[in-house]
């Protein structure tokens, strides 16, 4: 039984570091350091292109392309690739109404719906060939840039080095919806952690999908199966021995969904996308350097298997418990497991009073993110057949 109670006690330490331990352990090696400092200056910026995929993204498109034309970046150094996957509400048409902005917009509509990672792949190959971009930046239909962004994305490519700059993400949604409170803390936990792991390691592990820019070199086909592009992309960059940073001041807001249910499915995909990458990219762990290693299990793999080791926990405390032989250490570790259980009913009861507390609430996110995980590894041990789904409801 000791074997048992070692693997049980493993599972809540490793659940413990991934949470607290290793975002304040990049705290502490972060502090004072400083982003890469080879940048380019505002007269030599170089020839970029932004690219992103939509689908159903009528209420969203218009203000997405004026915030494009807003954008502080000389007109004759920036294309707009827009990939139509197959809309069948008005987003064409709102698209062809506000074309006429400072920048080119190349459209490419795509008669048949086959999700985002194949809607770039066919960017990429029908449209990049002959261009002199040095920068690509990928970007997300619902997001909205600060005036800025551009730039300071694109001005560390001076460092040849670097092959990947991730922005940060802001929530664009102020009301206060069921779970903002607590989004809003597991984004701006999210972001320090990439740019910390970009100071400490030059190693950000996966930059948010929603507003990247990566050398086109590093451009690789994405498996028209997978469901994570942007981590598949931002791995195969540190895969080829370049560094991936985040910068804080390249800033995007995103309309991030305010209901458990609707996180709770996107969570739940993320998590299928995620299980992808790992069989993919497991081998880093032993083939890199401990700037990359290190940083993959610490942030991504334990996160990941999260709710496998909670799992484990909770079977094993279980069992334990039941032992007539049982400790006070497993007894607590039973209780605790029990509590944990039991809390996010607690939520739900007083939701229905109207009395909201927010670590309690902050607790249910976090079992309930968790249960999405198991989920999405559930559905990827089954196959993932398609990268097509239903996008989050648009306010």
């Amino acid at each position: 039984m000791l074997s048992l109670q070692i693997i049980l006690i493993v599972s809540v330490l490793l659940v413990f570091y991934n949470n607290l331990v290793y975002p304040s352990l990049l705290e502490l090696l972060a502090k004072n350091k400083e982003i890469n400092g080879v940048v380019y200056a505002e007269n030599e910026l170089p020839k970029i292109a932004i690219v992103f995929a939509a689908y159903n993204e009528e209420k969203v498109i218009v203000e997405k392309i004026r915030n494009l034309a807003s954008l502080n970046y000389p007109s004759h150094l920036l294309d707009i690739h827009i990939g139509l996957d197959h809309p069948d509400d008005a987003t064409a048409s709102l698209i062809e109404q506000e074309k006429t902005i400072k920048f080119p917009i190349s459209v490419h509509h795509f008669k048949e719906r086959s999700g985002k990672a194949n809607v770039l792949n066919k960017i990429f190959n029908c449209s990049f060939e002959n261009t002199d971009y040095q920068v690509v930046v990928m970007m997300d239909a619902n997001v909205i840039s600060t005036k800025n962004c551009l730039f300071e994305l694109v001005k560390h490519f001076k460092n040849k080095e670097i092959g990947l700059v991730g922005a940060v993400i802001e929530n664009a949604i102020t009301e206060q919806t069921e779970i903002a409170k607590q989004e809003k803390f597991y984004i701006q936990k999210e972001s320090k952690m990439k740019v910390n792991e970009g100071l400490v390691f030059e190693s950000t592990i996966g930059a948010f999908g929603a507003c990247y820019a990566i050398r086109p070199k590093f451009i690789k086909a994405i498996p028209t199966n997978f469901l994570m592009e942007d981590f598949y992309l931002s791995m195969h960059v540190l895969a080829s021995d370049a560094k991936c940073i985040t910068e804080p001041l390249a800033i995007v807001y995103e309309d991030l969904p305010g209901s458990i249910r609707e996180e709770f499915k996107r969570k739940r995909r993320i998590s299928a996308g995620n299980f992808q990458n790992l069989k993919t990219y497991l081998p880093l762990l032993w083939q890199k350097s401990f700037k990359v290693s290190f940083p993959f299990f610490s942030h991504k793999i334990l996160r990941w298997i999260s709710p496998l080791l909670l799992l484990t926990a909770i079977l094993l405390s279980t069992v334990l418990y039941g032992l007539d032989t049982a400790s006070i250490l497993n007894k607590s570790l039973f209780f605790l497991m029990l509590v944990n259980l039991m809390l996010p009913l607690l939520d739900i009861a007083m939701r229905s009073l109207n009395i909201n507390v927010n670590l309690l609430r902050l607790h249910r996110y976090f079992i309930s993110m968790n249960f999405a995980m198991f989920l999405g590894f559930i559905d990827w041990t089954r196959g993932v057949r398609t990268n097509i789904w239903k996008p989050t409801e648009r306010l």
